[in-house]
């Protein structure tokens, strides 16, 4: 099956090429022509070289006569020495080398693509670890070489991390790593939701329907979802960011940038890591990876694993067994290496996360609301706020709204429902949390054919979420709520790379994707939601008016919803096939021209239905049906409860209630104010079960775009130039709203860049800097749209077409987005014993045109609930950002070695507010991570102090009714570490 869709993808986007909808724009064409022309330019022209002769080394190529930095050497022998040694490269990969200066194991191998990789674009070559790192056994070369140095003649806006760099703090999940790179944000939110944006473009709530922005690959396996890489890494070798329109590389597009995390790769050489950590609320770290040859020259191995364990910072009153953003993590990895032949190396790998319950959704502070909106009128929540229920509300006309008495007197009024902003404790009674399983293999294999090598990449990964929510109180309020999500996913992808060393270099292949998600948005009552989801008109007639039926009404009130389930379930099917091409042109011994174009057929399907999966104790309460699903209820007026025309079946339905609530034997015998409690009782059940629907279906079929074309010019050994224009489209999707089809557009990027790379100081300091403009039609995000359901009840009422139309918040595309600034990357290693590096970036993120936005809260005097935000800076987007690490590292008592870091994160500050309301602003923050400790200096054994957010920076938003705080406040930890 999974073969079949894949080929099937694969064939579509081969042989369909012609079908390009004529709904493309002409900025889609020309840049399609234009790169086409260009890049199929390129290939006949490798082609003709490759008839004419075999490739021969430019001038360029051969190594200068003065002297140059070990690095520099690494760099031009990449270019030259792979293509004459291949059986060197063999027996660098079986022999690996020695500890690394943080005293991990290391390979000459590559771990991304294996060694022919880095015979490709420098790019691919940045998870190869550093050979002048590891000069002699067992000692630490201190002024290790930054990795950084490697990005010099990638013509494109890139960073990358260490894996020492990252174990040094402790820096295991995709915030902290992405806080050591430059202009990416990780946007917090629970396992499920979080996203990855950079250069401000990308953040997002729960969308699967959607492709993420930012893609992620791991490992050479691209991730269909961000989600599935929000866990904590381990056994990390590097992490590159690039950013820009991805793609003609290989591996799933993407429309803003893509992070790259590379694990390490097994060798032959024996090898034995340990550490172990333990911290504050009783957090538990152990960390370990054993591997080696298992057959000589032939078999070799590695295995790693994580326990991440641990308490969070806030604590649940009602249940002080659970603690909100526990760590409760366990993942382990294995890989094998094969090495048949001199020419052909194989790795499979799998790995492992067991399912494991953690409290992320609930981290909750409340407050009361604002008592004014902009214009200086009175906020008037018509009694449905939790004051109102729990403290009493004064309206807007001075009327008061006395406190629910159902909830009096039960242990926790409204004074318990704000505390937690002084107490830093949640309450609630709903503690199931969510759990998440993810696991996946892959198998690698790299052929080297003459002056190429043939690649193919297989994956399978598979990813599970279940969440269980409450609303905030002790109450039995939420059951059962919350949402699944259940992803699979095969990725299948086929290369072809040139050696390098003539005048083109390119590499090209057949990338196929097919993905089976289905998320459950889940629903359940229990027994006190009937008094608090009711309406204050609702409350009164069923409690405080009820009179001498008051009994009946308060049976009523809680039958109205307890035990019933609401389950709507989306499900995707995607099929994804594309080609890609890309080449290096170099004319001269100093000038290249990169070209590439990617061709991507979609084929996306979803399926949506919302039932009412369990009555509970109300079936009888239920409405005759709801946007044609029939619920079996039967028919009365809304407001009087009075009978209207109804079958024999639902007459004896009406009965039953009569005689269950009221002793009744029929319900023509129930008076008015009977009647009217009924009818109170019912309309709070289907306010409540909302919208319903059987399985509708949408379907988004289109050809979409990636190119780039990027001219780089060698000034000297020490200066590289390059302009990129690069254009990218993110694929569309189908979708229902309220069970109507809808589809979004394609998002459409075209960026342009300008950059400088560049070694100053005899090459202690390496500086890379680039200035950029991103350019986004149909920008993909929440926007407001009609929602055609609720308008054709409203005018099927006889409400008028100009007050009938109602909104509601959906994805879509706001019309144009424009994102430029300026982007550093910056690492120095000219003083003894210490390397510093430096990140950068100034950044506007701006909505061109945006009328369909959602209105904030403080604008809820409007009559319309979309304004128009044009102008206006993207959510999560600041305008400065920087970085600062660096590490000091130094020999002391002979045979011991001391060293200390620290990484600083600054950032202005924003709107994190999807709706960019006042209270969603976040001021300036910075958070810093440090370390200190001593070990041997061949890396027997170390032990740490480290420190994460170590000057405990809480800045938050303060949202309309209530805010999230920050759920890592400042940790401590003790780490012992070594390796054999």
């Amino acid at each position: 099956m999974v073969k079949k869709c894949l080929a099937s993808a694969l064939s579509q986007s081969a042989n369909r090429q012609h079908e390009v909808p004529l709904t493309i724009g002409s900025r889609r064409k020309l840049s399609s022509c234009v790169a086409l022309a260009i890049a199929g330019a390129s290939m006949v022209t490798a082609l003709n070289v490759e008839a004419a002769a075999p490739k021969k080394k430019t001038k360029s190529k051969a190594v200068s006569t003065k002297p140059v930095s070990e690095l520099e050497l690494e760099n031009q022998q990449l270019r030259q020495a792979l293509a004459a040694a291949k059986q060197r490269e063999l027996e660098l990969i079986k022999k690996g080398v020695a500890a690394g200066p943080a005293g991990t194991a290391t390979a000459t191998a590559q771990t991304g693509e294996t060694v022919a990789a880095a015979e490709a674009a420098p790019l691919e070559e940045l998870a190869k670890p550093d050979e002048s790192q590891n000069k002699d056994l067992g000692e630490v070369v201190v002024r290790a070489r930054p990795k950084l140095e490697k990005l010099h003649d990638v013509a494109q806006s890139a960073s990358v991390v260490s894996g020492k760099e990252l174990d040094r703090e402790l820096a295991m999940d995709l915030g902290a790593i992405t806080r050591r790179a430059s202009n990416i944000q990780f946007n917090q939110n629970n396992t499920r939701g979080a996203s990855l944006s950079i250069r401000g473009v990308g953040k997002r709530s729960f969308s699967e329907t959607q492709d993420p922005s930012v893609g992620i690959t791991v490992d050479g396996v691209s991730y269909g979802l961000s989600q599935l890489a929000n866990f904590s890494f381990y056994d990390v070798e590097s992490v590159e960011v690039t950013r820009g329109p991805r793609g003609t590389e290989g591996g799933l597009s993407a429309s803003s940038g893509k992070v790259n995390v590379v694990s390490k790769a097994p060798t032959f050489t024996p090898t034995a890591e340990l550490s172990a950590t333990y911290g504050e609320r009783e957090a538990l770290i152990l960390k370990g990876a054993l591997g080696g040859g298992v057959i000589d020259d032939f078999l070799a191995w590695r295995g790693s694993f994580i326990v991440d364990k641990g308490r969070g910072f806030y604590t649940n009153k009602y249940d002080s067994n659970y603690s909100l953003y526990n760590k409760d993590r366990l993942s382990g990895r294995v890989q094998f290496l094969f090495t048949p032949t001199s020419n052909l190396t194989a790795k499979i790998s799998a790995d492992f996360e067991p399912n494991q319950p953690q409290l992320q959704n609930g981290l909750t502070f409340y407050h009361a609301s604002p008592r004014y909106f902009d214009n200086g009128t009175l906020v008037d929540s018509k009694g449905s706020s939790a004051e109102a229920k729990l403290a009493g509300w004064t309206s807007a006309a001075g009327v008061f709204t006395s406190p629910r008495a159902y909830f009096q007197n039960r242990g926790f009024g409204w004074n318990d429902y704000i505390a937690g902003v002084t107490t830093g404790k949640v309450n609630f009674n709903e503690n199931q949390g969510q759990t998440v399983s993810n696991k996946g293999a892959l198998a690698q294999v790299d052929w080297e054919v003459g002056n190429h090598v043939l690649s193919s990449n297989t994956a399978v990964r598979e990813y599970r979420f279940d969440a269980h929510n409450d609303e905030g109180t002790p109450f039995d309020i939420n059951v059962d709520g919350g949402g699944g999500v259940n992803y699979d996913q095969y990725t299948q992808e086929f290369k072809i790379r040139s050696k390098p060393g003539g005048f083109v270099d390119y590499k090209a292949g057949a990338f196929g994707i097919w993905t089976k998600d289905n998320i459950d948005s889940k629903t359940g009552w229990g027994a006190d939601a009937g008094a608090w989801l009711a309406s204050d008109g609702q409350y009164k007639v069923l409690d405080t008016n009820a009179g001498l039926n008051r009994g009946s009404g308060l049976a009523l009130l809680k039958d109205s919803l307890v035990d019933g389930r609401k389950l709507a379930t989306t499900r995707v099917r995607t099929k994804s096939g594309s080609l890609f091409g890309e080449a290096d042109l170099h004319f001269t011994d100093k000038f290249t021209l990169t070209s590439g174009l990617r061709v991507t057929r979609e084929d996306r399907t979803t399926r949506d239905d919302s039932l009412l999966v369990a009555n509970g104790a109300g079936g009888a309460l239920n409405p005759v049906s709801v946007n044609g699903v029939k619920l079996g209820g039967f028919n009365s007026d809304t407001t009087t409860g009075a009978l209207g025309a109804n079958s024999a079946a639902q007459l004896a339905l009406a009965n039953q209630v009569a005689n269950r609530y009221f002793g009744k034997a029929l319900y023509s015998d129930l008076t008015a104010a009977q009647q009217k409690l009924v009818a109170n009782a019912k309309a709070i059940r289907k306010t409540q079960i909302g919208t319903l629907y059987n399985q509708v279906s949408n379907h988004y079929d289109d050809i979409l775009y990636t190119a780039q074309l990027t001219p780089s010019y060698k000034i000297n050994e020490d200066l590289t130039a390059y302009a990129a224009w690069q254009y990218g489209e993110k694929s569309g999707s189908a979708l229902n709203i309220n069970g109507i089809s809808s589809t979004v557009k394609p998002e459409e990027t075209h960026a342009i860049e300008l950059g400088l790379k560049s070694f100053w100081l005899n090459r202690d300091l390496v500086l890379n800097t680039d200035a950029f403009l991103m350019d986004i039609k149909n920008y993909q995000q929440s926007v407001q749209v009609v929602n055609q359901y609720q308008t054709a009840l409203n005018l099927a009422a006889g409400q008028s077409p100009n007050t009938a139309v109602e909104f509601t918040s959906a994805q879509g595309n706001v019309d144009r987005v424009r994102v430029y600034g300026v982007e550093l990357d910056s690492a120095y290693n000219g003083i003894q014993n210490l390397s510093i590096r430096f990140n950068g970036s100034y950044n506007i993120a701006q909505y061109v045109k945006y009328t369909n936005a959602a209105r904030p809260e403080e604008l809820g005097y409007l009559a319309n609930n979309y304004i128009d935000l044009s102008g206006a800076t993207l959510p999560g987007a600041s305008k400065w950002n920087f970085t600062i690490g660096a590490e000091y590292a130094k020999p002391v008592f002979d045979k011991y070695l001391f060293h200390t870091s620290f990484n600083t994160t600054f950032q202005t500050g924003f709107n994190n507010a999807d709706n960019l309301s006042r209270t969603g602003y976040i001021n300036a923050r910075q958070l810093t991570d440090a370390s200190i400790g001593i070990g041997t200096r061949n890396s027997m054994f170390d032990v740490s102090l480290v420190a994460k957010n170590l000057f405990n920076n809480n800045t938050h938003e303060q949202g309309w009714l209530s805010y999230s705080p920050n759920p890592y406040p400042v940790w401590f930890g003790f780490q012992v570490s070594g390796k054999i």
